[in-house]
């Protein structure tokens, strides 16, 4: 084998001896015993002619072994080796039979060779490309759970892209370690984020782009490409001329046995417009879910210009806020949306029903929406909301089921009940306003009451806007966010929500300002 190397040395190159040397040695077997201990062998691009004695006739036993079902974790540079025979098709039948063996290499090798890692997904990727293989590459890849290694080829594809772990893959955010997903909301979210990704893609569909265009500049020129980059690989094989299509706009040929390829150019802030997206999504999750810690996305632009991923997109940031904040309220209305089976015998009794939500909703808006009561608590405020939004769903589902059914008994007198929902939709907001108005100091003065005294200066050095917070916090030994945590944590048990957020300091929630002046001043 080592006297391969001597011929034409001035006209092949390592690869085409590593080739010539592992055909010439493939059907060899050893039976060395001290293979176990594994002489030490440490290479970046390892091959036979670099090995020494003992190497060799470990990694030959250590193959042996393999072949035969007994496939041992090894050394990272043995395992290199291997990989290099497989991608050349050393050893097996066919290209199918190398596949399932290179598949089985990282699995049980990756713990010893870690660099593995770096490499296998794209060798993958590429043997797809130069062996012709009878299944595609998608089905391969969610075959073996492997999406989440090709996520610029995927997150295009609507039976596959919806998938958050994909797209959490280019993020530049990390929200699987915020404490709204720790807090049991990650199946949730996931959910979400599939509603969210088909917001955006009507948005596109409305300005006659596609979501692709979000994220890819252009496509480039035809250029010459080379399988298998920083292996030890000899393109052995006679092509036939062909094309191969991959998912994520990547186009492949090979013309007289030479390769090119035409690939996507991607805008170079894809880290941040993905991570945008996520924590917009989170942001609002937080807000409708009347979660005690906010969470602020500031507007995806950038010297009050959107960037480039949003040129083709009319109204840009603006535009894409509302499609993520549309489809986070329509994933919660989908997820409380209660279903209904109406019975043609109770009709009667649905229409009884929807004339009592009437009555009540007109009693209501005699009285004022709350009340105003005295003693009323910040909880309290909550509740009533909840049933505010209880009443409207209500009314909702009994105006559609009256819509369907007066449509099957010819009936279309229904007006009234639709002119009642308009207006208790649109007088809704400002009761609520009027709601929060009201709300007596007696829940800010428990408040109050619980904070320290180091609390109630930060708040008041908060309204003041002077000094720097974060030197107060630090004077007083605390850290800004354990601060800010402790007075949340207290509005959320008095008041029934949080006043402030962090964002390089303290800032007070706008609608909680003049209360919590007037709590310090009392």
């Amino acid at each position: 084998m080592r006297r391969l190397a001597s011929e034409r040395p001035f006209v092949r190159g390592d690869a085409e001896l590593f080739y010539r040397q592992a055909k010439f040695m493939e059907d060899f077997t050893d039976d060395f015993e001290d293979s176990a201990n594994f002489p030490k062998f440490l290479l970046n691009f390892p091959q036979y002619q670099r090995m020494g004695y003992e190497q060799l006739r470990t990694y030959f036993t250590w193959r042996t072994k393999a072949r035969r079902g007994d496939l041992q974790p090894i050394p990272g540079s043995y395992a290199f080796i291997y990989v290099y025979e497989l991608l050349c098709n050393i050893g097996v039948a066919d290209p199918l039979e190398g596949l399932a063996k290179l598949v089985d290499v990282w699995n049980i090798c990756l713990r010893l060779a870690p660099a593995l890692g770096s490499h296998m997904p794209q060798w993958l990727k590429d043997y797809h490309i130069y062996y012709d293989l009878p299944h595609s590459f998608a089905d391969f890849a969610k075959e073996y759970g492997l999406l989440e290694h090709y996520s610029t080829n995927f997150i295009f594809d609507k039976d596959i892209g919806n998938d958050f772990d994909i797209w959490n893959r280019i993020s530049g955010y990390s929200v699987i370690t915020s404490k709204f997903i720790k807090d049991g909301n990650e199946q949730h979210f996931k959910d979400c984020f599939l509603t969210v990704i088909e917001g955006i893609r009507r948005l596109c569909a409305k300005n006659n782009i596609r979501i692709e265009d979000l994220f890819i500049y252009s496509i480039g020129r035809k250029m010459p490409w080379n399988p298998f980059k920083s292996a030890l690989f000899f393109q052995w094989m006679r092509q036939p001329d062909r094309k191969v299509v991959l998912p994520g706009q990547e186009r492949y040929y090979c013309k007289s046995n030479k390769w090119s390829a035409k690939l996507p150019i991607y805008y170079s802030t894809q880290k941040d417009f993905v991570g945008y997206i996520i924590k917009k999504t989170e942001a609002c999750m937080r807000q409708t879910a009347n979660y005690k810690y906010k969470l602020k996305a500031e507007p995806y632009v950038r010297d009050n210009r959107p960037l480039g991923e949003l040129k083709a997109i009319e109204g840009a940031g603006i535009a894409l806020d509302a499609a993520i904040e549309n489809a986070v309220q329509e994933y919660y209305i989908n997820l409380t949306r209660t279903v209904v089976t109406v019975d043609l015998g109770n009709l009667d009794r649905i229409r009884e029903e929807a004339r009592g939500t009437q009555e009540k909703l007109i009693v209501q808006e005699e009285l004022g929406v709350g009340g105003a009561e005295v003693g009323v608590r910040g909880a309290e405020l909550g509740v009533r909301r909840e049933e505010l939004g209880v009443e409207r769903e209500e009314l909702e589902v009994r105006s559609e089921e009256l819509r369907v059914k007066n449509e099957e008994l010819g009936i279309t007198n229904s007006t009234e009940l639709n002119y009642q929902l308009s207006t208790f939709n649109s007088q809704l907001p400002s009761q609520l306003s009027t709601f929060n108005s009201q709300l007596p100091l007696g829940g800010w003065a428990d408040l109050k009451e619980a904070l320290s005294s180091t609390e109630v200066l930060a708040l008041a050095l908060v309204l003041r806007g002077g000094r720097d917070i974060k030197a107060f916090a630090d004077e007083n030994g605390v850290m800004l966010e354990v601060l800010a945590d402790s007075i949340n944590e207290k509005a959320s048990d008095c008041i029934g929500d949080s006043i402030l957020e962090v964002d390089g300091g303290m800032v007070l929630y706008d609608e909680y300002r003049d209360k919590v002046a007037e709590m310090i001043e009392q």
